[in-house]
């Protein structure tokens, strides 16, 4: 793989030029979907990190598209749109109600692509067959974000994820059989878990070979049951070198033609509770390049072909965090 920009990774504005032709803007909409471990459907409660609240939608696909694509195109012109339907898990829908979403999005003018976040848990054949043929009948890249976050089914058990790593691998199956881009999210400095376990996830993930990734730090955020329980009984986080050391040694261990889409993210301001550093994102992604070059490094450099479904390895013993 031949990475760019003096890159040592794949990075998402490489694959955007050779997917899309250029630079895209992923226009937010709401759907209305909630989660299975919110609703009782799974669990309630929600995962333990997220700040996630479902909204009421007063305005639709349409109108909001426009508005966002008004925005945005404002400040990146030659961009082309694409749906981004992040909030949510929106494929927790019957599939009438997705099928009708689908339609909504389908009438987008100009619209590049649709990209769509959801739990693997509410995926099933139907549904994966369901996208697959909109992909292919309208012509239009049709892909998915799906939250992984780790691969040690004690540590999602006691961040209240509601579902194991067996579960994630049975939806991501089919949703690869269905020949969609898929994109998995892991993220780096979970209580309890040690960086070898942070590189195990890694490993594992791109053992699944998906199309992309998105590497987040742990953040903790205001008014979610792990900022409560980081106020009584705070718990080590990742500082900034030990982040940067993870994300490179995950880059090895990660298929050299795996899309990086994230390296690292930013929290809401007037959310954020720590680590403070990830306000400066464009420092640490700065970091993590001089990481990679001094060590001589890059995605790939020590990548093995493994079976699609990898065992994870031993499980931490952790506080509830609930």
């Amino acid at each position: 793989m031949q990475y760019q920009n003096g890159k040592r990774y794949y990075t998402m504005s490489q694959y955007c030029r050779a997917r899309y032709g250029g630079r895209i803007v992923k226009v937010p909409l709401l759907s209305g979907c909630t989660c299975p471990n919110r609703d009782g459907s799974r669990g309630s409660g929600g995962c333990a990190f997220c700040s996630f609240t479902p909204r009421n939608i007063s305005k639709g696909i349409s109108e909001q598209y426009q508005e966002g694509c008004a925005h945005l195109l404002s400040k990146w012109p030659n961009a082309r749109p694409v749906a981004y339907f992040q909030e949510g898990s929106n494929t927790h829908l019957p599939a009438p109600s997705l099928a009708a979403l689908l339609a909504e999005a389908a009438a987008l003018p100009e619209a590049a692509g649709i990209r769509i976040a959801t739990r693997a848990d509410c995926i099933d054949r139907e549904k994966a067959e369901m996208l697959a043929e909109f992909q292919q009948s309208r012509g239009l890249p049709v892909e998915i974000e799906l939250g992984l976050q780790t691969v040690h089914d004690r540590t999602a058990a006691a961040l209240n994820r509601c579902h194991s790593f067996a579960e994630f691998c049975a939806g991501f199956s089919l949703l690869r059989e269905a020949g969609l881009y898929i994109c998995i999210h892991l993220i780096n400095g979970l209580p309890g878990e040690t960086p070898e376990m942070m590189l195990e996830s890694a490993r594992a993930a791109g053992a699944l070979r998906p199309g992309g990734i998105k590497l987040h730090m742990l953040h903790l955020l205001r008014a979610t049951p792990l900022a409560a329980r980081y106020a009584r009984d705070p718990f080590p986080l990742l500082s900034r070198e030990e982040y940067v050391s993870v994300v490179c040694g995950q880059l090895e261990r990660l298929p050299p033609d795996m899309v990086v889409e994230r390296l690292t993210g930013d929290g809401a301001a007037d959310a954020l509770i720590a680590p403070l550093w990830t306000r400066n994102k464009h420092a640490v992604l700065n970091l993590i390049d001089q990481t990679l070059a001094r060590r001589g490094t890059c995605q790939g450099a020590l990548w093995r072909e493994a079976g699609p479904l990898a065992k994870p390895g031993p499980e931490p013993t952790l506080t509830d965090v609930r």
